[in-house]
C-alpha cells in the first residue's frame, strides 16, 4: 500500500471487497472552514451519489475550534438553516463542527452516521497541532459517539487541487467503512498535486509540531503578539509533515481522550500526605 502510484488510488486504498452494511452507509459531512468552502461542496458532490449523505457545517470559518462544541443554551437551542443545495440534504449550523457532529450522532438529522467526513480543509493538518484543528476535532468527536471518522486536509497550491483531495476522500471513505474494527479515525493529508503526481500512500506518525508552529508569544500594548514559523526542515522523515511534503498522502490513525497509565503511587497516599500538612 505504501509504494503504489497516485493514479491507482482506488485500488491502493480499497484492498478488499467492501463489506455491505445492513443498510446503505450514512455519512455526515462537516468542516471548520464554513459551509461556503469549495472543499465541502465538492466532497458532497462526489460522495452523495454513492452514500446517504447529510451535510452540517458552520455558518462561518471555525478554524482552530478543536473538539469544541461552543457555548449554547440547551433550552433555546442553536440556529440551524437549510443550505439549499441541489440534491443534497445540507444545513448551516451556528456553531463549530464538533457541535454539528454531536447533533448528528444524537439524531438531529436522522440515523446516526456510520462515518463522519471532515474537510476538505484548505491547508494540511499535521503534527501534534492537530489537537487544535476543528477539521480533526470533528472526527475525534465522531469516535466519541461511536462513528468512524475521516479528516481530509489539502496542502496549499496555486491553483488548489481540490479534485485530488476529493478522489482520495472517496477511496478512503470506502476503505474505512470496510473495516471491521469499531470507531476508526484517520487523519489524511493530501499533497497539493494533480492525481497522477501523487507518489502513493504512507502511514505516518505525528510530527512534533506541524507545518507551522507558534514559536513565541508576547504581550504588547494590550495585545498578544505571536511569531509563527515553518517547521518543515525540523520534521522527522517518517512524520506526516515530512511525507506530505514529499508528495505522499499521509494516513495517521488517531484516538480520542484515553486514560494514561496510573502512577505507581496509590492515590490514597496523596490524600494522606495532603491531610498531614
Amino acid at each position: 500500500m505504501e509504494n503504489e502510484v497516485g493514479r491507482d488510488i482506488k485500488t491502493v486504498v480499497v484492498e478488499e471487497e467492501v463489506k455491505p452494511l445492513p443498510r446503505d452507509p450514512r455519512l455526515l459531512l462537516t468542516n471548520d472552514d464554513g459551509i461556503q468552502s469549495p472543499g465541502i461542496r465538492l466532497l458532497a458532490e462526489r460522495l452523495n451519489p454513492i452514500y446517504e449523505v447529510v451535510v452540517a457545517a458552520p455558518a462561518r470559518d471555525m478554524s482552530g475550534s478543536g473538539t469544541g462544541i461552543g457555548r449554547f443554551d440547551a433550552r433555546e437551542g442553536i440556529d440551524l438553516t437549510k443550505a439549499g443545495w441541489d440534491g443534497v440534504e445540507a444545513y448551516t449550523i451556528e456553531g463549530p463542527p464538533g457541535l454539528a457532529v454531536m447533533a448528528g450522532a444524537l439524531g438531529a438529522f436522522g440515523t446516526k452516521p456510520d462515518l463522519v467526513v471532515s474537510g476538505i480543509n484548505a491547508g494540511v493538518n499535521t503534527g501534534h497541532s492537530v489537537l487544535h484543528s476543528g477539521t480533526v476535532g470533528a472526527v475525534l468527536t465522531a469516535r466519541t459517539f461511536g462513528s468512524h471518522g475521516l479528516a481530509i486536509s489539502l496542502s496549499f497550491s496555486d491553483p488548489w487541487q481540490w479534485a485530488t483531495a476529493a478522489e482520495v476522500a472517496v477511496a478512503l471513505a470506502a476503505w474505512t467503512l470496510a473495516q471491521e474494527q469499531e470507531r476508526i479515525v484517520i487523519n489524511a493529508n493530501v499533497p497539493g498535486l494533480a492525481i497522477d503526481e501523487i507518489r502513493g500512500f504512507k502511514w505516518a506518525k505525528l510530527d512534533e509540531f506541524g507545518v507551522f508552529r507558534v514559536a513565541t508569544a508576547n504581550y504588547q500594548s494590550g495585545r498578544l503578539q505571536f511569531e509563527v514559523r515553518g517547521s518543515n526542515a525540523e520534521a522527522e522523515p517518517s512524520s506526516d509533515t515530512a511525507l506530505v511534503g514529499e508528495g505522499f498522502v499521509t494516513l495517521t490513525p488517531l484516538t480520542t481522550v484515553e486514560p494514561a497509565p496510573f502512577p505507581s503511587l496509590p492515590a490514597q497516599d496523596i490524600f494522606t500526605a495532603l491531610m498531614a500538612r
